[in-house]
């Protein structure tokens, strides 16, 4: 074949791989980070376990290419240069209004030269023929994104064969505030490369996404001609899915949890935290904000939540002995400020209630005494009677949502976008609010709710049920497989 400059060629002109090769291929995944509490490194978990259990694709063919790894294995190949937390790349964020003028675009293209050759290196040692490259949408992995579509655009213009590259759509330039308004500078790096005009099939994890991905689409069609088409014809919706954690709410009421139980409240050394603060386990409600601390997870918002709902339980059980509320964050702190956002905001909730009973506790302090994992706090929670709160105000879908649902917790949570257009249909059972105000209404409910276990076991019942029927990681198998041996779009 020629050497061409345009990607965009006839599609029935390169190869197209069949069903029965899916298990022989080798897979790379690639993004800034894995093994973490965030909910990219769950998906990339998730089809994992995907591809080995329902595509026969073996384990050893399956690598992973990251900036950072809280899994080490000898598939996962960690380089810092794609790292989305480099100086580099905080700088670039900074900036990304702004411009970057000469000295930092000296620095962003050394690296991008840097970490082109580390992903062509590990191409082809490995022999990958297939990408699944995570948020190369986003402009967190700025020098990633840019590494890996030069990767494509010098590989075809030598005419060398690349391995197909399959995007996963979790949240994009598009899609953030922040993002919506680059300098002129950073737009041509946004076209070249974040996605870029390389990727040939694209999963997006909610409905929303493709109409903010289109417009988009439309500036790509101005150098490439023919991408648009194809590219609305090669990609599907696969929503976050889960396992169900729990067989059924008998898991909760019986003594399957209770070890877990148990180091949990040794390893935090809770009955002496809570007898020096003159509580006890029984007067405690617990509480779970399963998420990493970002902003955008409006903590703030579930702390004001729990010191009404405390204020108001107190006020009704006076005669009968005061309760408090252990308030723990499970995920680690994204370094946005948020952690410190959300000390002032207790400290100030504290005076105003005028109350020493709400207990926030950071998780990420104790990840050193126990092992405990992040993906185990829910069922604990649920297992002391407790209920989670879940306040982001935008999500791309919600993976920390379903894993709380899934392990028999239910969560306090505000109707945020995709909830509305994707989730609220399947009808889970929650206590919900579609604005940032604390209406009676819902404390009511979630008083009701911790105040009877038969209510709590048909609301768990139901959401498990919803989960396995739509929510399992089977519809990753179909969707993944398609993408895989829809016919490519270049070399």
């Amino acid at each position: 074949m020629p050497k061409n400059n345009n990607p965009i060629l006839n599609a029935t002109d390169f190869k197209k791989y069949k069903k029965k090769d899916i298990p022989k291929l080798n897979y790379a995944m690639v993004h800034s980070r894995f093994g973490m509490p965030d909910g990219v490194s769950i998906v990339m978990k998730q089809i994992e376990s995907v591809m080995t259990n329902e595509l026969s694709i073996p384990k050893e063919n399956i690598f992973y290419l990251v900036g950072k790894s809280g899994k080490k294995d000898k598939n996962v190949i960690e380089n810092k240069m794609l790292f989305d937390s480099t100086s580099l790349n905080k700088l670039l964020q900074k900036n990304y209004k702004i411009g970057f003028g000469g000295i930092i675009s000296e620095r962003l293209e050394r690296a991008i030269c840097q970490t082109q050759n580390i992903i062509k290196d590990f191409i082809e040692k490995k022999n990958i023929d297939v990408i699944i490259a995570h948020n190369t949408c986003h402009p967190v992995n700025f020098v990633l994104s840019i590494a890996l579509s030069r990767y494509y655009r010098d590989s075809i213009l030598q005419n060398k064969k690349t391995p197909k590259y399959l995007l996963w759509w979790h949240d994009s330039h598009l899609e953030r505030e922040h993002f919506l308004y680059p300098a002129k500078d950073v737009e041509r790096y946004l076209i070249q490369g974040i996605p870029g005009p390389y990727l040939e099939y694209i999963f997006f994890i909610n409905s929303m996404q493709f109409k903010d991905a289109d417009k988009y689409f439309d500036k790509l069609e101005l150098t490439r001609p023919g991408f648009h088409d194809l590219i609305s014809r090669n990609n599907d919706v696969i929503y976050n899915t889960t396992e169900t954690f729990i067989e059924s709410y008998k898991d909760i009421s019986s003594d399957k949890l209770s070890d877990r139980v148990e180091k949990f409240i040794f390893d935090y050394g809770l009955q002496d935290y809570l007898r020096e603060r003159g509580a006890t386990l029984k007067s405690t409600i617990f509480c779970l904000q399963h998420t990493r601390l970002v902003d955008r997870k409006r903590i703030d918002f579930a702390l004001k939540y729990v010191f009404e709902l405390l204020s108001v339980i107190n006020k009704r059980k006076k005669e009968e002995g005061q309760k408090s509320i252990y308030f723990l964050i499970s995920g680690n702190d994204a370094k946005d400020g948020t952690k410190a956002k959300v000390k002032r905001t207790y400290k100030k909730l504290c005076k105003e209630y005028k109350t020493d009973k709400v207990f926030l506790d950071f998780a990420e302090e104790h990840y050193k005494k126990t092992d405990i994992m992040f993906e185990e706090y829910p069922r604990i929670f649920a297992k002391l009677g407790g209920f989670a709160t879940y306040f982001s105000e935008i999500e791309g879908f919600g993976n920390n949502l379903l894993e709380v649902l899934a392990s028999g917790l239910i969560p306090v949570l505000y109707t945020y976008p995709v909830f509305v257009s994707d989730i609220q249909k399947y009808g889970f059972k929650t206590v919900a609010l579609d604005k940032f105000e604390i209406k009676q209404d819902s404390i009511k409910e979630m008083i009701e709710l911790l105040n009877s276990t038969r209510k709590r076991k048909i609301w768990v019942t139901r959401n498990l049920e919803i989960l396995r029927e739509h929510f399992a990681h089977e519809i990753i198998a179909l969707k993944l497989g398609r993408g895989i041996i829809r016919r490519r779009m270049h070399l």
